[in-house]
């Protein structure tokens, strides 16, 4: 891993909220050329994100998202800009539907499609809020770092330990510098470290934003792995989510729920679940990675 490219990223909460701000070049093309999330390839959180923003801007305002499925292609270079090119495969009355592709240097690096819906009214349901316990009663990640600083190598101290674009409160704690055996069951609370613009599709791509992050970890708790375990190769290969709370603004904690049913065959598949901290469902997301072992 390059320790220089993890000193150097940026994930304050000021330059998420600017990343969610596009150039736009054309009506139906749009550029961004900040400075990227991300390590040693483009965060693909940030990708999602500003592919839903480039799509959401070229609908009326009437229509919401409802759903996007997306595919990582190529690894998107960190010092480059990113063109987004979005394609209007159809308005209709109720649905209007958006395909998306990022472009660097003249190749495709992800695609991905975007539905939108007007308003609806009809029968509603929603599953439980897992019991756990209320984000007032856990320490945050930082603070979990600071009593565990001695697993952490001195190199990666200032990046671990750094402020970043959202609080989290970890239900099962398992620490990626030494991760121990455990059932494939994450649950964190999660707080953005700022105001987000009171413009609900902002909202809705931060929450896009954030739904990239953790995701995959449960595919590795049954095998004492973490995305820090030298021996471990892992990228994420396609991002499911619907959005279900038309209404949602964050801000309070939310929870995020999210397990593996199975990994396999060098893939593993997470799930998740938002939930307001009164239990209302407000999204739910699949992403399948790509997980290899390296041989010593």
């Amino acid at each position: 891993m390059d320790l220089k490219k993890l000193k150097d990223s940026e994930n304050s909460f000021e330059s998420v909220i600017d990343r969610l701000t596009l150039e736009q070049l054309d009506t139906y093309l749009f550029r961004y050329k900040g400075k990227n999330a991300g390590i040693l390839r483009i965060f693909g959180g940030q990708v999602i994100a500003q592919a839903y923003i480039a799509a959401n801007e070229t609908v009326s305002d009437d229509m919401q998202i409802h759903s996007l499925h997306a595919y990582f292609l190529r690894p998107g270079v960190i010092k480059q800009p990113v063109l987004f090119s979005v394609d209007p495969v159809r308005d209709g009355k109720s649905f209007f539907t958006r395909t998306v592709k990022a472009i660097q240097n003249n190749e495709i690096i992800f695609t991905m499609t975007v539905s939108f819906q007007k308003e609806e009214g009809g029968i509603t349901h929603s599953i439980e809020m897992p019991k756990v316990p209320d984000p007032d009663e856990l320490k945050d990640e930082i603070q979990m770092r600071e009593e565990n600083i001695e697993l952490i190598p001195k190199e990666l101290r200032k990046f671990f330990m750094k402020k970043r674009e959202y609080t989290i409160k970890v239900v099962e704690w398992n620490d990626v510098f030494d991760p121990k055996p455990m059932a494939p069951i994450r649950n964190v609370w999660l707080k953005p470290n700022g105001k987000i613009p009171n413009k609900r599709y902002v909202h809705h791509a931060f929450l896009a934003y954030i739904s990239d992050a953790g995701l995959l970890a449960p595919c590795l708790y049954p095998h004492g792995l973490s995305y820090m375990s030298p021996n471990i190769m892992m990228a994420s290969l396609d991002h499911a989510m619907w959005f279900h709370k038309r209404d949602f603004m964050w801000e309070d904690w939310i929870l995020y729920s999210t397990d593996s049913p199975y990994t396999g065959g060098s893939r593993g598949l997470g799930r998740g679940t938002f939930f307001t901290r009164q239990g209302e469902v407000i999204a739910s997301v699949t992403q399948e990675g790509l997980f290899r072992v390296k041989k010593s």
